[in-house]
């Protein structure tokens, strides 16, 4: 008798036991399984890298360290103005004084070697807007800026670029567009003069310049 008694009290504290821990395996599983899906659940997919984009930036930064300073290009900036003078005291010689505007303004968006770059700014080596018989399209586009779709060396691009009118004079302008269009790359065009750019400095235009409008512009 007492060895049933004892296997009837060891039996019955099995049996709690396992009564006991049997609800609580059960409330772990479900959270290990949700776990283990959402850990396995894929992610979303990347959205597509291109060259699109609607507004150009407000300005950029010149100087290092601490002298940084943010200049805006949207409208007449004293600063800008300086800097760029300053960019052009460094040398008398015209073609280093076109290729530092250039490296300093032009070349953060087109790059200094003038590829260009998707999502930001088109090429100008071998560019068919820049190397047009007398340079007229390009003077008009940096005098007034450019938006809209455009197409340049067989690629779509969607990007909006600012004037420079207000903050880069007659001379400044001719400098960067003759370096970009006999100096860049392989371009081998003829120059701009000051006094060209001084011409179509003249046809006011209130907002950036669209292809369309380009391709109507004579003289090309």
């Amino acid at each position: 008798m007492r060895v049933v008694a004892t296997f009837l009290l060891l039996f019955t504290l099995a049996l709690a036991v396992f009564l006991y821990l049997r609800p609580r395996a059960a409330s772990v599983k479900p959270s290990r399984v949700h776990h283990e899906e959402k850990a396995q659940a894929p992610e979303p997919p990347a959205a597509p890298k291109t060259n699109l984009a609607t507004e150009p930036q407000d300005g950029f930064y010149i100087g290092k360290g601490d002298q940084r300073v943010f200049v805006r290009y949207g409208a007449s900036d004293p600063l800008l103005q300086s800097f760029i003078q300053s960019v052009m005291d460094d040398s008398s010689d015209p073609k280093a004084q076109g290729r530092q505007i250039y490296l300093k303004l032009c070349g953060i968006c087109h790059q200094p070697d003038g590829e260009g770059k998707d999502g930001l700014a088109p090429p100008l080596v071998g560019s068919e807007w820049a190397l047009t018989p007398d340079g007229g399209r390009a003077a008009r586009i940096v005098l007034n800026g450019l938006m809209g779709p455009i197409q340049v060396r067989g690629k779509l691009w969607n990007l909006a670029m600012p004037p420079w009118r207000d903050n880069l004079n007659d001379d400044q302008v001719a400098l960067v567009l003759t370096y970009v269009r006999s100096q860049l790359g392989s371009n081998h065009a003829g120059a701009v003069a000051p006094e060209f750019v001084a011409t179509a400095r003249k046809e006011a235009h209130a907002s950036p310049l669209t292809a369309d409008e380009l391709l109507r512009i004579t003289g090309k």
